[in-house]
């Protein structure tokens, strides 16, 4: 089937799934529709009364997303999940459209190399005349075998029950992971402009508003704009003191999104939208609906206040581990995508706060770099996904006896949130280890 026909097929369920959480809702008591789904829709109604969303009890998001569900109120009450899941949709075409970009932008490389050496020994019109065509578009027709991987890439997004679950629950995470990857796939055009670097720094900026979590990828961003291999830590230092054009385009459409945004919506709705959408998670507790590490202490300090040395000692730990993927893979715009999969993945492994929801900041990265676990075999490739689900059910059957039965299984969540933790420690150990930077492309 043609790419277009997966799209309307995977639309297809997500609509299935919408109207059967309806039917679910009505009958059980485990509910299907997110509990922040209830909360946005709430905030949207105290935005259609002219008033402030944060007016309603645990708001905790920008006011976009508020103004994103309105139609809730005026329309349907599931509007926004058919929102949401458009733009879960959207995760995956562009899924494809960043790989097409990559393979695109590693043929001409490759071609332009060899039509330099032949040009050097042969002053042929013809050879001369095909380089200029090459360096001056990025529209080079790609070998069948790299579209199907690009589309089959976008797949492992479309058909995954875990992030279509999440988006037709009514979680809007979608929307910033949609955001992430717009930047990145201007961050990573073939043109190299300033005005695209620009464009992606607007992107970037619009989605650490909508999620703070995208400021992780901001040095990344910023050392894989510059043109040479940073090998030591002064000449990194260097790079960010003396900055070239397209980084500081970069860094101005970033600095420029966020702070209008935050600037307006201070303007509107004073401290306490800087506090519930952007201070209070850096303090969050979580003591019911959390698969965090730091879930016990939590529940064990929940009557006291979190001093700064606890949160410097909670931080501290990914803090270190993202540094050191940013400089080992944020430097290189082939190695770019895999360096962003794995910072996310260690902000939400090392979180003192882990929902679901947050899986999808990781996932939606992950299928960017499926064409790069070239060595890491099918038993790994079973295991891996496998030994993840089953970490989460361990945790996820504690927890249900606790949320709906009233057992006293903190220790038990505990234990599971431990195994979690390390689950997610090894499969991250397993792809850095099983990562080939090499594309293996070869001209056809």
């Amino acid at each position: 089937m043609s790419f277009k026909k997966h799209l309307i097929i995977s639309t297809l369920i997500r609509v299935f799934l919408i109207y059967y959480g309806e039917v679910q809702d009505s009958l059980s008591d485990v509910q299907y529709t997110d509990v922040d789904y209830r909360v946005v829709t709430d905030g949207a109604n105290h935005v259609l009364a002219l008033g402030s969303p944060f007016k309603r009890h645990t708001y905790r998001y920008t006011p976009l997303l508020a103004y994103l569900v309105l139609p809730n109120l005026l329309v349907h009450p599931s509007f926004g999940k058919f929102i949401f899941s458009l733009f879960d949709i959207l995760i995956g075409v562009l899924i494809k459209w960043i790989l097409l970009n990559c393979y695109r932008s590693n043929k001409i490389s490759i071609e332009t190399k060899l039509l330099k050496l032949e040009t050097l020994n042969n002053r042929n019109k013809y050879l001369i005349k095909r380089k200029n065509e090459i360096l001056n578009s990025n529209n080079e027709a790609l070998p069948p075998k790299y579209i199907r991987m690009a589309e089959l890439s976008a797949y492992c997004w479309l058909y995954n029950p875990l992030t279509m679950i999440i988006a037709t629950r009514g979680n809007g995470d979608c929307v910033s992971c949609s955001l992430v990857l717009l930047s990145i796939y201007f961050l990573l055009k073939n043109e190299q402009t300033s005005t695209q670097h620009f464009i992606a720094g607007l992107f970037l900026g619009l989605s650490i508003h909508f999620r703070l979590y995208p400021i992780g990828f901001c040095l990344a961003f910023y050392l894989a704009t510059q043109n040479r291999t940073l090998e030591k830590w002064h000449d990194i230092v260097r790079t960010i003191l003396q900055p070239n054009t397209k980084q500081i385009a970069l860094v101005l459409g970033t600095v420029l999104a966020f702070g209008s945004s935050t600037i307006l919506f201070y303007w509107l709705y004073g401290y306490q939208f800087l506090y519930e959408s952007m201070l209070y998670h850096l303090v969050r507790k979580d003591t019911r609906h959390n698969f965090s590490l730091y879930f016990y202490l939590q529940y064990l300090s929940s009557t006291f206040d979190v001093t700064i040395l606890e949160k410097i000692l909670t931080f501290l730990p990914q803090l270190i581990l993202i540094l050191m993927l940013t400089v080992r893979y944020g430097q290189h715009r082939q190695t770019l995508a895999f360096g962003l999969f794995a910072i996310a993945f260690v902000m939400v492994t090392y979180n003192p706060v882990v929902t679901s929801q947050y899986f999808v900041w990781f996932l939606s990265l992950l299928p960017l770099c499926v064409k790069n676990f070239r060595n890491i075999g099918i038993r790994k490739a079973v295991f891996i996904p496998v030994m993840w689900f089953i970490s989460q059910g361990g945790w996820l059957l504690p927890a249900y006896l606790l949320e709906f039965k009233g057992w006293n299984t903190f220790e038990f969540i505990w234990i599971q949130s431990i195994v979690f933790f390390f689950s997610n420690v090894l499969i991250l150990q397993m792809l850095i280890s099983n990562y080939d930077i090499a594309y293996n492309y070869k001209i056809d």
